[in-house]
């Protein structure tokens, strides 16, 4: 059975689960994410925002910045020392804890650029939204509920000067929900590997993960596994991963 939640409690809970993060984020690793300004506008948005009625939320954080030392075997050799990496995120949802109304509109986009802008490199991560009326149709390929994919409209600025590289549009890879905490924590183990190792052995970093993980991940989590315990019979587990069979 579902708890009752109170939307205005709910609300408040995330709003202040976002300054707490920003609050980590600038005390602990400033080096790395210099200007935590937009998690704390995300903050207040959160407290008022109501995009689908009353019993809703939602926030968005804009350009969230992170100076990175470039990785190893990266291509081309001749990048620099550092690279920068810019996520934007969005996220709206129903103030419950079904995974099925959690969320209704995520998207995640990482852009990642040399100090110059001459090269850049972009993800983003979405929920895949179709129409009411089921306008969208069903796809040809593998296209999971919450996923993963390369490229898209960040990287127009490029002009199409892509070399010899091809980028398209799949693979969608399938990937659990997240907040902006699972983002933030998403973009610091790839890219920040020492700072996020140092992070998590911070106890007020640790706790936001453990709510995160336990909201978003668990649900999709045990969503997955019912699968195999009730059946295989739930359109909305086979949306997660259209693979299963």
């Amino acid at each position: 059975m579902t708890k009752r939640i109170k939307p205005d409690s709910y609300r408040r809970q995330i709003s202040s689960e976002l300054r707490q993060l920003g609050g980590v984020l600038q005390r602990d690793a400033s080096e790395v994410c210099f200007d935590t300004g937009p998690i704390t506008q995300a903050a207040s948005m959160c407290g008022t925002s109501k995009p689908y009625g009353p019993e809703s939320w939602g926030y968005q954080v804009d350009d969230l910045k992170f100076r990175v030392k470039t990785p190893q075997k990266v291509i081309p050799h001749s990048i620099g020392e550092y690279l920068q990496v810019v996520m934007n995120f969005k996220i709206q949802g129903k103030c419950t804890d079904e995974l099925t109304e959690l969320i209704k509109l995520l998207e995640f986009s990482i852009v990642v650029s040399n100090d110059e802008g001459t090269y850049l490199s972009s993800w983003h991560f979405d929920k895949h939204i179709v129409s009411d009326e089921g306008g969208d149709g069903e796809p040809e390929d593998a296209h999971p509920l919450y996923h993963f994919q390369y490229g898209g409209k960040n990287l127009a600025p490029l002009g199409g000067n892509h070399g010899g590289i091809l980028i398209l549009p799949s693979p969608r890879i399938g990937h659990p929900p997240m907040d902006v905490v699972l983002a933030v924590d998403f973009v610091l183990s790839n890219f920040a590997g020492l700072h996020w190792k140092g992070l998590r052995e911070n106890n007020d970093y640790s706790r936001r993960l453990t709510e995160a993980q336990n909201r978003y991940l668990r649900p999709y989590v045990e969503s997955m596994m019912s699968w195999w315990n009730t059946g295989r019979e739930s359109d909305f587990v086979k949306s997660l991963w259209p693979h299963l069979i």
